[in-house]
């Protein structure tokens, strides 16, 4: 239903049956604190099985019949073993009120009084990936099912290097390193004061943009100065125009 051009927008989202949706400001993560935030979103972005192995729960999963794993679902989960994360979840993100019913074990949603909407265990994975789009964030990579066992070891020994490689990379993409680097340098008026009513879709992807900024500035500079490219055609001063992937 919307576009990477309303996502832009700080404004609330409704979505079908579920309501109205927001995307955090940074204050709105300052007041449950960041920790708690990356806690909601690898509950948002995590898949049954990641939670079953995070939480320990692996064993007792497998030897359930397959009618008890097909009720097995992560809202279920959240429910009844961790109720303060969905509902933390939900206070972060929905605008509207809501009442759980008992009965159905469901959370109704209600704008001005009027039943709007419902978060139950038959829409949370629908919800999950609405949120996902309104942060601007991807799923995680689930790991593949492998034919043999060389398959799965050369594998692993790809990931390995990967995150090997993405290390120092994390470092400088922490969250709060990235607000400095963003309001110091920033060329359109934000700075630490105000940065704080964007919203975390507005700021990582501008910040996305103010990385490709840097670099067009670096080009030019290095252009003026002694063009070190190789050819004159290698140049591209429009190059920042190009929307990142």
């Amino acid at each position: 239903m919307y576009s990477a051009y309303d996502y832009l927008c700080d404004e609330p989202f409704y979505i079908e049956n579920m309501g109205h949706v927001k995307c955090p400001t940074l204050r709105d993560i300052r007041k449950i604190t960041y920790d708690l935030f990356t806690v909601y979103i690898n509950t948002i972005s995590m898949s049954l099985d990641t939670y079953l192995d995070i939480c320990g729960l692996r064993e007792g999963y497998d030897k359930l019949s397959d009618k008890e794993k097909e009720d097995t679902t992560l809202y279920n989960l959240l429910l009844f073993g961790n109720k303060e994360v969905l509902i933390g979840i939900l206070d972060l993100f929905l605008t509207d009120t809501y009442n759980f019913d008992n009965t159905n074990n469901t959370f109704i949603i209600y704008e001005d009084s009027n039943e709007i909407g419902h978060i139950g265990n038959d829409n949370f994975d629908l919800f999950r990936e609405e949120m996902k789009c309104i942060l601007g964030i991807n799923a995680r990579e689930e790991k593949p099912r492998f034919k043999n066992a060389l398959a799965e070891k050369m594998y692993n020994r790809m990931q390995k290097h990967a995150e090997k490689q993405k290390k120092q990379e994390n470092q400088n993409c922490e969250f709060d390193n990235m607000i400095k680097k963003y309001c110091t340098h920033n060329k359109v008026g934000i700075n630490i004061l105000n940065v704080w009513d964007m919203t975390y879709y507005q700021f990582t992807t501008m910040f996305a943009e103010y990385c490709n900024a840097r670099q067009c500035d670096y080009n030019d500079m290095m252009a003026a100065n002694t063009f070190s490219f190789k050819k004159s055609t290698d140049y591209k001063p429009m190059a920042y125009l190009k929307p990142l992937k």
